[in-house]
């Protein structure tokens, strides 16, 4: 899309014998009396006879293109109705006399009409107005285009990316998001790939999702993903999707088994729901090992970030609790009851050593990076103060001391 300079000639042909009331049109187009032109090209038109009168279509698609320029008409259709006159002479003169030694140029001084009467009105933040003004852009542009029109070499592309993009846009901010998707479909569909597009894409995407259109939605993904193969947007979207359904989530995983996000933003979710609320599902145990594996997976994937890591010892504390509480919970001084506890405090010591691995591999992270975000400083703090758990645990002074100083440098 792009601002022609043009210049608009009345063409007039002189050898043609006119009625007088039509010898009035023309009087004052010549004039530019264009109120009178109107009055009486209008008045021509009216009779029936008149109306196979090419010349006279053409005339009214002068004038009115005229007109739409002065204040007066503004918001009428009157420049659409140029539009129709002009279309209306073509079909009346297939040789098209009268446009065609100004290549047409018509059809391009009504486009930019309407997209400097769009820009003005998106700029004054008139956003209805934009929107139907560069929706009509775009319509006399897909005609112009549709005949193979050019002016001064100049020609529209096939698929004019930022008039789309702003007709989509104007409809976004009048609220219109229906209108938006028809417009974005346009670029999808045509497969155009350019980075400033992405957001495109993923409006189509999440547009369909919320009507429940499951067939748009998959398409439009399926089309994003061709066409943008390295974006990271599109397994987020396959993740949720696949809702809670535990085989088509194997499935995701599956097909982005290098992807960190997923791995680690699965096993934080599996965690919530496993030691946030206050009655364990019956298959705990089960669900614990499971969180473990897809927590090993992702810290695997990517050993430079520190999230899975402060994860994983976060399981294995939870886990020294819950052994803690089943040494506390044997009462008797049997050789059984000896035995079973101190398997459990082999097991509490060994799962402290592993905590120990996790806790200081987040630690040394965190304790490398620069400015660390609040969040960042959060998760620090949190490595920090199990790792001094352990130390504690360990009765070791020296360590407990480094540790506790480091907490309050970091409050």
């Amino acid at each position: 899309m792009q601002k022609l300079l043009l210049s608009l000639l009345l063409v007039i042909i002189s050898a043609s014998v006119f009625s007088q009331s039509f010898d009035d049109v023309k009087k004052y187009a010549i004039l530019q009396k264009w109120d009178e032109a109107k009055t009486n090209v209008d008045k021509y038109l009216a009779v029936e006879k008149n109306q196979k009168n090419a010349e006279a279509w053409y005339y009214k698609g002068y004038i009115y293109s005229e007109l739409s320029k002065q204040p007066a008409y503004a918001g009428t259709d009157i420049r659409m109705q140029a539009f129709d006159a002009f279309k209306k002479y073509q079909e009346m003169d297939p040789k098209n006399e009268m446009m065609k030694d100004g290549e047409n140029v018509e059809y391009f001084v009504i486009y930019n009409g309407y997209f400097d009467d769009a820009v003005n009105n998106y700029n004054a933040k008139k956003y209805s107005e934009a929107f139907k003004d560069f929706k009509d852009a775009y319509t006399i542009e897909t005609f112009i285009r549709s005949k193979n029109y050019s002016y001064k070499g100049f020609s529209f592309p096939a698929v004019d990316t930022q008039l789309i993009q702003n007709v989509a846009l104007a409809a976004l901010m009048n609220k219109d998001s229906a209108e938006a998707a028809t417009y974005y479909q346009k670029l999808a569909d045509a497969k155009i790939k350019s980075n400033n597009l992405v957001d495109n894409y993923r409006f189509l995407i999440e547009y369909y999702d919320s009507k429940g259109d499951i067939a748009n939605r998959d398409k439009y993904l399926a089309i994003s993903k061709e066409v943008f193969p390295d974006e990271s947007y599109w397994e987020d979207y396959d993740w949720k999707f696949a809702g809670k359904d535990p085989q088509k989530r194997a499935e995701v995983l599956a097909k982005y088994p290098k992807s960190y996000t997923l791995y680690y933003n699965y096993a934080a979710e599996q965690f919530n729901e496993l030691f946030a609320s206050e009655k364990q599902p019956a298959d705990y145990n089960e669900k614990e090992e499971q969180l473990e594996v897809l927590t090993q997976k992702a810290i695997d994937i990517d050993k430079t970030r520190p999230e899975a890591n402060l994860l994983m010892a976060r399981i294995l504390n939870n886990k020294i609790f819950d052994l803690s509480d089943a040494y506390s919970a044997i009462k008797g001084n049997k050789p059984d009851d000896v035995k079973k506890k101190n398997t459990i405090m082999s097991d509490i010591n060994s799962t402290y050593d592993k905590l120990l691995s996790y806790a200081t591999a987040a630690y040394d992270i965190y304790d490398k990076k620069d400015d660390l975000k609040s969040f960042e400083k959060g998760n620090f703090r949190m490595a920090t103060n199990m790792i001094l758990g352990y130390w504690e645990y360990k009765k070791d002074a020296a360590k407990i001391k480094l540790y506790q100083d480091k907490m309050k440098s970091l409050d």
